[in-house]
């Protein structure tokens, strides 16, 4: 969320500047409220196959899942790499990857306990592009299902920033909401297993606009 209060913040300096050479001293003073709310539900399955001895290969799955105002964005990314151990050092290198994302999501395809980031389930096709270091790109459809349980307790953060410049100030309140989860999954009914690398997670900035 910090990215988007820095477009704002940008905006509203363009937007400023343009209305003071434009109206000049007759511009009256202003207050405007913005909220702005988001989510973030992410997992990360990791499956290990020994080659040879001191080879082996990596395959990543990733899945995100976004939700805000504007809609329910979701990304799926899968990396394959194949490692080598040497003098006790892995060196890896990336022998695949695959990616595929979703504007929107529907209400049938992901549910998300936001108030108590307790429960998330995810149900939903992608279109993944895969890339191969001297290869031509393919496409395949890969369906996704995934389930997201909350784990320990709630963390909070949160903060307050202020900018200035001229007659215009920016005043930005936000809060956070973290909990750590497990999720299961799998890929067109492969199963991927459970994982302890996943996370649930709601945002809020409330942006204050004052001009002078």
């Amino acid at each position: 969320m910090r990215r988007v209060f820095s477009a704002i913040v940008a905006a509203g300096l363009a937007t400023g500047v343009m209305a003071g050479v434009m109206a000049g001293p007759a511009l009256a003073s202003s207050q405007t409220h913005h909220r702005f709310s988001s989510a973030a539900v992410v997992a990360a399955w990791h499956s290990k196959v020994r080659l040879s001895p001191g080879r082996f290969q990596v395959t990543t799955w990733f899945v995100g899942v976004f939700p805000s105002r504007r809609g329910t964005a979701s990304e799926v990314v899968k990396e394959v790499d194949k490692c080598t151990v040497v003098s006790g050092h892995r060196r890896c290198r990336v022998v695949s990857l695959s990616a595929g994302f979703r504007k929107s999501l529907t209400a049938a395809q992901f549910s998300f306990d936001r108030r108590h980031l307790q429960a998330a389930h995810l149900d939903a096709t992608y279109k993944l592009r895969t890339i191969i270091p001297r290869k031509p790109p393919r496409t395949s459809t890969v369906t996704i299902v995934a389930t997201w349980t909350g784990t320990g307790k709630i963390s909070r953060s949160g903060g307050v920033s202020n900018f200035h410049s001229g007659c215009l100030h920016f005043h930005n309140t936000f809060k956070e909401r973290h909990r750590a989860a497990t999720a299961t999954g799998s890929v067109n009914g492969r199963s991927l297993g459970s994982t302890k690398d996943a996370f649930l997670s709601t945002s809020t900035d409330v942006v204050v606009e004052h001009r002078c």
